[in-house]
């Protein structure tokens, strides 16, 4: 592994490859880079994959979570990554909370990204409780009470899916993300650091609009939690994005992606 230091913490990452064709991978909430070296099944000898620890991710830290990560410190860490990886342009991409993160790091640094690949990507709309680090300081009170006594929350959980008002897919999701204390503290500490982040979507469009780039969207059909409708705003608006429906659920579509992509090497 390789680090990229900065003084609130430090960015973990691992290169495969010494191509000129340079792909950064973001993994999902409660992932690390191995989740995504499936990716490696598809590069070819010009390609390089750089796969990145997100913050309170694999090996990548953050000193403390009283100090929210801002959108200039995110740059300002990739930048770095970019220098000492000698990486002009790139490809990103991004699943579930990496999708947001691609997403980022093209608002903030457009010029220099080649294509975005995302995956059930979080940051556009997704489900109430799918998005972890996405919930306003407002709740932070309630929120934190479920992280560390979870008892009478996973008690609502289970009475709300006997009433078919949750589906049992996101029963699981939600359950296996709280499942441990060690799970619920990272999901606290991400929330705290990386809640704040918020896309200016309208900003992406009108940048992809000036600018087309190559965007594919990747969903699973059984995909409860991000869907084509939760992404229409998007979709719709962006020139030259392609969308790929795969018959497989949220946790699935990574190795089903690497499988499409495995058929035609040219779809990423």
């Amino acid at each position: 592994m390789e680090f990229v230091r900065y003084p609130a913490g430090k960015l973990a990452y691992r290169r495969i490859g010494s191509g000129t064709e340079v792909w950064i991978f973001f993994h999902g909430f409660g992932q690390c880079h191995q989740d995504m070296l499936a990716f490696e099944k598809v590069r070819t000898p010009k390609q390089s994959f750089l796969f990145v620890d997100l913050i309170y991710h694999g090996r990548s830290s953050w000193n403390t979570s009283e100090k929210p990560l801002k959108k200039n410190e995110w740059k300002t860490i990739l930048l770095s990554l970019l220098q000492q990886e000698s990486i002009d342009t790139f490809h990103l991409v991004g699943y579930s909370m990496g999708g947001k993160f691609a997403l980022l790091s093209y608002e903030l640094l457009s010029e220099r990204i080649s294509s975005l690949s995302l995956l059930a990507p979080d940051g556009i709309k997704t489900g109430l409780w799918y998005s972890m680090s996405n919930y306003p300081s407002g709740i932070h009170p309630l929120f934190k009470r479920v992280v560390f006594r979870p008892q009478r929350f996973f008690t609502l959980v289970d009475n709300l899916k006997t009433a078919g008002l949750l589906q049992k897919s996101l029963v699981k999701f939600v359950k296996t993300q709280l499942e441990t204390r060690s799970k619920r503290a990272q999901v606290y500490l991400v929330w705290k650091v990386l809640g704040g982040l918020h896309l200016q979507l309208g900003a992406i469009i009108r940048k992809l609009r000036q600018h087309p780039i190559q965007v594919t969207v990747f969903l699973g059909d059984f995909d409860n939690m991000v869907s084509p409708k939760n992404l229409e705003r998007f979709t719709s608006k962006v020139p030259n994005l392609r969308l790929i429906l795969l018959p497989v659920g949220h946790g699935q579509l990574i190795e089903a992606t690497v499988s499409y992509l495995r058929v035609d090497r040219e779809k990423v």
